[in-house]
């Protein structure tokens, strides 16, 4: 009897810990990637564009002095065979998020092509992998990055994905 109890205690806890793992921006430093700063400035919503091509590698980006570590795809371009960096958003937002993606992957990358420097870069707002797999980063209405989204807006937005 207390084997049972103390089975269904640790069945709760275990339960407990899985509905707590999802990472909000409150609980990472999303420094540089603030919605309405000077890297979310750069996405201007009214300039979306597509492309295709192949996933080439996951890399660790800091797009601007400052900003903490990003997640970042080397991607090749379907129709001109350029490689195109593509950003995602901040390391411990986005990490969790894309465990399932692998290079040599197909994707269909949605978002904004900027220029940081001297370079042509894209920031992602969502992405297709394969016939199966969906990621957003970035509102579709308004661009605004999922990072700075309340918990109740966020797990609203990813259970969407799941439909």
């Amino acid at each position: 009897m207390l084997r049972k109890i103390n089975l269904k205690i640790l069945t709760a806890l275990c339960l407990m810990a899985s509905m707590t793992t999802a990472v909000y921006a409150s609980d990472i430093n999303i420094k540089g990637w603030e919605k309405n700063g000077k890297y979310d400035q750069l996405y201007d919503n009214t300039d979306r564009d597509v492309f295709k091509g192949t996933l080439i590698d996951i890399e660790e980006i800091t797009p601007m002095d400052g900003m903490t570590t990003g997640i970042g795809l080397l991607v090749k371009d379907k129709d001109d065979g350029e490689k195109v960096l593509v950003h995602l958003g901040p390391k411990d937002f986005v990490e969790p998020r894309i465990k399932g993606l692998r290079p040599g992957v197909r994707l269909k990358v949605y978002g904004v092509l900027v220029t940081i420097g001297n370079d042509y870069e894209y920031i992602c707002a969502k992405l297709k992998a394969g016939e199966e797999r969906q990621y957003k980063f970035r509102l579709t209405k308004d661009g605004t990055p999922f990072w700075s989204l309340t918990p109740e807006q966020l797990k609203h937005e990813e259970s969407e994905l799941k439909q």
